[in-house]
C-alpha cells in the first residue's frame, strides 16, 4: 500500500494495523480505579496547585488556561493516566475523535475524565498524531462511535481501528515536515492575534466615543468632534418583505439578516430576486449602508451590524434591514467603521425580545454619536482600512497554511 504524495528515497509498502498495536499505552481516568476510590482520592481545584488535569478545553483555549488542577495525591493515584510532553489524547465523549498533542507545560499533568490517552513507545508519536488527523481516521471514528445526545466511544471499539503505517525512517522525515506546518501556523495564528487585538486598540481610541475630542489623533486635527443623533447625519428607510420576487436567476444580491458576516462583510446567501417596480424601490447604492435589525443569537453577535455597499444597483433589501444614507457631511467608511464599533454596544442595549432579539430603528437613530471634521474622517478612515487590508492578508496566511496542511493529511497517508 503506497500514500499519493511521498518523500522521495521511499519505496516500501506501508504495512496495516490497528490502534491496539500501534500504541503500548491505551488508558483514560477511570483506569486509575473505581468511581468510589477516584472520588475519595482526586480533589481538583480551580486555583493553582501540584498538577494539571488536562482537558479538551485547554487544548481549545492554546494551552493558555483557566486550568483545572489537582494536588499531589491525586496525581500520584493517577499514576495510569500521567502525561508528558508529546503525548496524545483524544476525547472520546462530546466532541469525539479531537486529537491533541501534550506540550511541555513546565509542570506534572494527568488526564482528566473524557478523553483516552495514547502513547508508542516503538513509533513516532508526532507522526500518529498526523496519522489521527487524517481523513482515514477521523471516517472510521464515526462508524464506531455511540449516538445519542452525548456521542462516545469507547476503548473497546477504538482499539479496532485500522492504521496504515510505514517504516520508523518514513515516519520521522513525516513527522518533522508537520512539526514545521504546526509551527508556521502557530506563529501566523499568534500574529493574526497581535494584529486583531491592535486593532481593537485603535478602535477604542480613535473614536470619540461621545465625547468632543478622543484619546488618540492625528496630529494635523485639533477643533472639538461634534456630538449628533444619528438621525441628524443621515437619510433612511426600511427594507420590505420581497420573497415574491425571489429568482434563481434574478439580477439582485439580497440583503437579509444571514448576509451579515462577523468581520461585518457582505456573506453571499446565493439569493436572488428580480429588478421590477417594486424592488426598485429597495435597491441600495453605492456608498449606503444597510443594517440588520435581527438576530437569533442570544449574544447579538449581528444586531446592528453594518454592510458598506460598493456598486450601484446590485443589491435589495429585505423586510428588517434598514438603508441608510449618510448626508454630505459624513463619509460613508468613517460612518460604517464607527456604527461596527462602539456605537453597536449602545444598539444592543436597547435591544428587545426573546428568542429573536430585535430593535427598532426608531430607536437606533435617536442614538448620540461623535463626528469630526469631514478630513479628519478621512484619514481615520483610511488609517483602519490599511489595518484590516493588513488583517485580511494576515488570515490569507493562516488559511493558505490550513489548505496546505489539509492537503498532506488527506494526500501524505494512505
Amino acid at each position: 500500500m503506497y500514500p499519493k504524495v511521498r518523500f522521495r528515497g521511499f519505496d516500501e509498502p506501508w504495512k496495516t494495523k490497528n490502534v491496539s498495536s500501534t500504541f503500548d499505552i491505551i488508558t483514560d481516568y477511570v483506569a486509575n480505579g473505581s468511581f468510589e476510590s477516584l472520588r475519595k482520592n482526586v480533589v481538583t481545584y480551580k486555583s493553582y496547585n501540584y498538577a494539571y488535569m488536562i482537558r479538551l478545553q485547554d487544548a481549545s483555549n492554546n494551552w493558555q488556561g483557566p486550568w483545572l488542577y489537582t494536588d499531589k495525591k491525586g496525581y500520584n493515584f493517577l499514576s495510569k493516566s500521567k502525561l508528558f510532553p508529546g503525548d496524545i489524547v483524544m476525547s472520546n465523549v462530546g466532541s469525539v475523535g479531537l486529537f491533541y498533542l501534550i506540550p511541555d507545560l513546565g509542570k506534572p499533568m494527568t488526564l482528566a475524565p473524557n478523553s483516552i490517552l495514547l502513547r508508542s513507545s516503538f513509533e513516532n508519536n508526532r507522526f500518529l498524531f498526523s496519522l489521527m488527523n487524517s481523513n482515514l481516521i477521523k471516517t472510521q471514528i464515526e462508524k464506531e462511535k455511540s449516538p445519542g445526545a452525548q456521542p462516545k466511544i469507547n476503548k473497546t471499539d477504538f482499539k479496532k481501528i485500522k492504521l496504515v503505517i510505514p517504516q520508523r525512517t518514513e515516519q520521522n522525515v513525516i513527522a518533522n515536515l508537520f512539526k514545521v506546518i504546526d509551527s508556521l501556523l502557530s506563529l501566523q495564528q499568534r500574529k493574526l492575534e497581535l494584529e486583531n487585538e491592535l486593532n481593537r486598540f485603535y478602535i477604542g481610541k480613535i473614536f470619540a466615543n461621545n465625547n468632543n475630542y478622543p484619546e488618540l489623533r492625528f496630529s494635523s486635527f485639533n477643533n472639538s468632534w461634534e456630538i449628533a443623533k444619528l438621525k441628524e447625519i443621515i437619510t433612511h428607510k426600511s427594507g420590505s418583505p420581497i420573497e415574491k420576487y425571489f429568482s434563481e436567476n434574478g439580477p439582485l444580491k439580497v440583503i437579509s439578516i444571514g448576509s451579515y458576516g462577523l468581520d461585518n462583510s457582505y456573506i453571499d446567501q446565493k439569493i436572488r430576486a428580480e429588478r421590477n417596480n417594486v424592488t426598485e424601490k429597495y435597491m441600495v447604492q453605492k456608498n449606503d449602508l444597510t443594517m440588520v435589525l435581527n438576530d437569533k443569537t442570544s449574544d447579538c453577535r449581528i444586531l446592528g451590524r453594518v454592510l458598506i455597499i460598493n456598486n450601484d444597483n446590485e443589491y435589495v433589501a429585505n423586510q428588517r434591514t434598514e438603508i441608510i444614507t449618510p448626508n454630505k457631511t459624513v463619509y460613508p467608511q468613517f460612518l460604517y467603521q464607527l456604527i461596527n464599533g462602539a456605537f453597536r454596544t449602545k444598539i444592543k442595549k436597547i435591544a428587545q425580545g426573546g428568542t429573536q432579539i430585535y430593535v427598532n430603528f426608531k430607536s437606533v437613530e435617536k442614538l448620540k454619536l461623535s463626528i469630526p471634521e469631514y478630513e479628519e474622517q478621512k484619514d481615520i478612515s483610511k488609517f483602519l482600512g490599511l489595518i484590516k487590508n493588513k488583517l485580511s492578508f494576515e488570515q490569507s496566511n493562516v488559511t493558505i497554511t490550513q489548505q496546505l496542511k489539509q492537503f498532506l493529511l488527506q494526500n501524505l497517508f494512505i
